[in-house]
């Protein structure tokens, strides 16, 4: 494959990276776009990426990936190509998360990225063609607890799995003691363009 230039078109791709130490989430990011990080280990010590899984361009996925970090990419060329170059953002967010720790910033969107992949590897609650709002609740060992849908999806046998699926998520990290629970989430169908593809269409927020 031809390493990637500055003015090349950005096509989608198929991510698939869970919440990791965020130097391994950077080598599973460029084993696939093909785009090496440059960066000072000592900025990546004890961060934790978020997850990307679905359909995205390269830079979308990024800033994804690095959402919550305090951390910026930057394209810069090299004799081989281009690299991606990492740097502190201008202003870090007030609460970056630390491996194992979670963040009250972040922590939704943990919650958010492993519910939805729950829902995608079981064919019953695959989103695609319904809409539902969810609620739950995260114990301090990060195991969901009393999910319940505000509202039916429309199928009755759909309704059922979902909280089977729901009550079987385990999350990667606990979360953080002030973080407000329960979490409200709504799962949305996916665009007019339809497909079986399960992509990120979830949006998370305390309540």
């Amino acid at each position: 494959m031809p390493a990637p230039t500055l003015d090349a078109p950005a096509l989608p791709l198929e991510f698939d990276i869970p919440a990791l130490p965020l130097g391994d989430a950077l080598k599973r990011y460029a084993a696939l776009t093909r785009q090496p990080a440059l960066f000072r280990s000592e900025l990546l010590q004890a961060l934790t990426s978020s997850a990307v899984r679905g359909l995205y361009t390269p830079d979308a996925a990024l800033r994804l990936l690095l959402d919550g970090t305090g951390l910026v990419a930057e394209k810069v060329r090299t004799g081989s190509g281009v690299a991606l170059s990492l740097k502190a953002a201008d202003v870090a967010p007030a609460a970056p998360r630390a491996a194992g720790l979670g963040s009250l910033a972040g922590y939704p969107s943990l919650v958010q990225a492993q519910v939805w992949a729950a829902l995608c590897d079981d064919a019953r609650t695959r989103p695609g063609s319904y809409r539902s709002l969810l609620r739950l609740e995260v114990d301090a060992a990060g195991q969901v607890r009393r999910p319940r849908l505000l509202g039916s999806t429309g199928d009755a046998a759909r309704d059922a799995a979902m909280l089977h699926v729901l009550q079987g998520v385990q999350l990667a990290q606990s979360p953080p003691p002030d973080l407000p629970q329960p979490l409200t989430l709504l799962v949305l169908p996916t665009d007019a363009r339809g497909g079986t593809r399960c992509r990120r269409a979830l949006g998370a927020e305390a309540s």
